[in-house]
């Protein structure tokens, strides 16, 4: 699975993203138009429009195949599309990342 420690921002005015029962689970465009599912972990509950979050992020569909795919995109200070389907709904300026193989 591959992690990575991200500061977020929502940039969507009319809305705010709960957290509350359930984590974050948008999806986040790579280069070359490459969009994976992640989690978003923190200790926050309600995140407003255009403040700034420290998080960590789960991309738990990326194994193997997709870590090989990705790697040559993957440096820190590294900005990924957050999205809800096809609407933008925020950025993730990424920090480091760090890839745990299941073996």
């Amino acid at each position: 699975m591959l992690s990575a420690k991200a500061e977020i921002t929502f940039t969507v005015k009319d809305r705010k993203y709960v957290a509350d029962k359930y984590p974050l689970r948008p999806a986040f465009r790579f280069d070359e138009g490459l969009l994976f599912s992640g989690n978003i972990k923190s200790e926050e509950t309600e995140y407003l429009y255009n403040k700034k979050y420290p998080v960590d992020i789960e991309f738990f569909t990326i194994e193997e195949e997709g870590y090989s795919l990705l790697k040559p995109y993957l440096h820190a200070g590294i900005d990924l599309i957050m999205q809800e389907g096809s609407r933008i709904i925020g950025l993730a300026q990424v920090s480091d990342f760090s890839y745990q193989s299941k073996q």
